[in-house]
């Protein structure tokens, strides 16, 4: 087991290149990830089902952010991340009580957690990095409430037309240096790696009920929504 975690976290080192500069990227864009719609959406599809002293999971937690936001919405959740890079575990080494850490590779995971234990389960810009994401949907599910809610949000199957409109690399441009480039694909491909009816599908046939599928981002991103049948 050690030596798949060792792959895992040597193959999050190479995709994230600088670690540094990434747990800055991931709090830098937090702020629009867990934006107003997510709240409005948590506040009508998760909240109603949180029990008095829920236990919230967080997957690929990074620093930490969102579990902090939870504790400061609710002091009395557990709220719970999972992480393997080196680096992210690093900077959620402050989180405050009432918030931890399970050390964890997603692509096969044995959580310290018992059944039917979790309220909610949240996975931001996780699925995707993943060469398969079976193993964690079953976990998601042996954890969950019977009702509990898992949110997922992630890159999406899209053109490459679409996905590089947000690219301020001159693609076309022979001066374009050659490792950039090549970044920029590596990229596209783990970004188009599911479409969002393949995260459905494989929902669908680990023990959930997709309640909501949204294309964001004209389609290069998708939200959905499914609970623990």
């Amino acid at each position: 087991m050690g030596n798949k975690l060792q792959q895992t976290q040597d193959m999050l080192a190479k995709h994230h290149r600088d670690g540094d500069v990434f747990v800055q990227l991931m709090k830098d864009t937090y702020a629009g990830r867990f934006n107003e719609d997510f709240w409005a959406l948590w506040n009508t599809r998760i909240a109603p089902m949180l029990s008095e002293l829920p236990v919230i999971l967080d997957l690929g937690t990074g620093p930490g952010t969102f579990l902090r936001d939870i504790h400061e919405r609710y002091p009395k959740a557990r709220a719970i991340g999972v992480e393997c890079a080196e680096y992210m575990l690093e900077a959620a080494s402050d989180l405050p009580e009432g918030c931890e850490i399970i050390t964890a590779d997603l692509h096969d995971p044995h959580l310290p957690l018992a059944d039917n234990s979790v309220d909610a389960v949240v996975a931001s810009v996780v699925l995707h990095e993943m060469h398969q994401p079976v193993r964690t949907l079953q976990e998601m599910q042996r954890c969950l409430k019977p009702g509990g809610i898992f949110y997922v949000m992630d890159w999406v199957r899209a053109p490459l037309a679409q996905y590089l409109a947000d690219s301020e690399l001159a693609v076309f441009d022979r001066q374009t240096p050659e490792e950039e480039l090549e970044d920029l694909f590596i990229h596209f491909i783990e970004h188009n790696r599911f479409s969002v009816d393949d995260l459905a599908f494989m929902l669908e046939n680990t023990g959930f009920r997709v309640l909501e599928k949204t294309l964001l981002k004209e389609g290069r991103m998708a939200r959905l929504v499914a609970e623990k049948k």
